[in-house]
């Protein structure tokens, strides 16, 4: 499709290759500081935060998420500015998501959320 646009369609051509690569975390519109997203779809996320970061936090699905505190066994996370703490290979719902710590390690925290 996009060989066939004429040469002044460039522009078109850049934005429709952008659009195309950016895919569904675009769609899903998340944010992050100290930590990143990655949505395959609409209603999934799954998130890594640096666990020793000063501020973790990302904004994925319409939702702001940040930790708040961790140790080895598990995470107290804030969603959408309600805590709940969440113990690793364990999941919580909240907000009208479903929480799933799937990793902690020295220096990141797994963290894979959906729409429940």
């Amino acid at each position: 499709m996009i060989a066939t646009l004429r040469r002044g369609s460039r522009w078109t051509a850049a934005a429709l290759l952008t659009l195309g690569l950016a895919g569904p975390a675009t769609l899903a519109g998340c944010s992050a500081e100290n930590a990143s997203a990655n949505c395959p779809s609409t209603s999934e996320c799954t998130v890594t935060f640096q666990r020793n970061a000063d501020k973790a936090q990302v904004s994925v699905l319409g939702v702001q998420i940040s930790v708040v505190s961790a140790d080895d066994s598990a995470v107290t996370l804030s969603v959408g500015g309600k805590e709940v703490t969440v113990q690793r290979d364990a999941s919580a719902t909240i907000g009208g998501l479903t929480v799933n710590v799937t990793s902690i390690s020295d220096s990141e925290i797994v963290v894979k959320v959906t729409r429940s």
